[in-house]
């Protein structure tokens, strides 16, 4: 069996899968291979063009229209799963397009190299243009170029739901 790199498996995946994804109705958000020894996984991050959540019959349209083409095309070397999710809420982040989507979102990033001297941020998007992220962290803007980001992903933050700490306030009742 011949080693690829989890990054080159992943790209060539995406390369040869948005098409047909986006035939059968959705977008590619993002390929991730993982797993060493065993069997390794193929993870197909899906969204649905009109915005509403992805669920299992999402994920089968997906698995059967890319399946077969894995295996035609033999992109993977070996045995390997194939998992087609959803992103979650804390969905992973790769393009411009991307990142603009979720402008003044929570975001967590790491780049390949330091830049600035850190290699982790986790703040809010700023702006989005000329193949930079621009990212507020703690009052102050850093300014990422996208080809140096290894992975980004927003930052899950419960609802504010207006309750005050401490439980539930009740009103005595009046003895008669």
């Amino acid at each position: 069996m011949t080693s690829f790199a989890a990054s080159s498996v992943a790209d060539r995946a995406e390369q040869a899968l948005a098409p047909v994804i986006a035939d059968v109705g959705y977008e590619l958000l993002l390929c991730e291979w993982s797993g060493s020894g065993g069997r390794p996984t193929l993870w197909v991050y899906i969204e649905r063009l009109d915005g509403d959540s992805i669920g299992i019959t999402d994920c089968k349209v997906v698995n059967d229209a890319i399946a077969d083409l894995l295996d035609v095309e033999d992109l993977i070397p070996g045995a390997y799963n194939l998992n087609v999710s959803s992103p979650g809420l804390e969905r992973p982040l790769k393009s411009a397009e991307h990142f603009e989507r979720h402008r003044g979102k929570d975001v967590r990033i790491r780049s390949w190299e330091p830049i600035g001297g850190r290699r982790n941020w986790k703040g809010i998007i700023q702006e989005v243009g000329d193949d930079i992220v621009t990212v507020l962290v703690d009052g102050a803007e850093h300014r990422i170029p996208l080809p140096a980001i290894e992975r980004a992903n927003l930052v899950y933050v419960a609802p504010d739901k207006g309750q005050k700490k401490g439980g539930s306030q009740r009103k005595k009742r009046s003895v008669r």
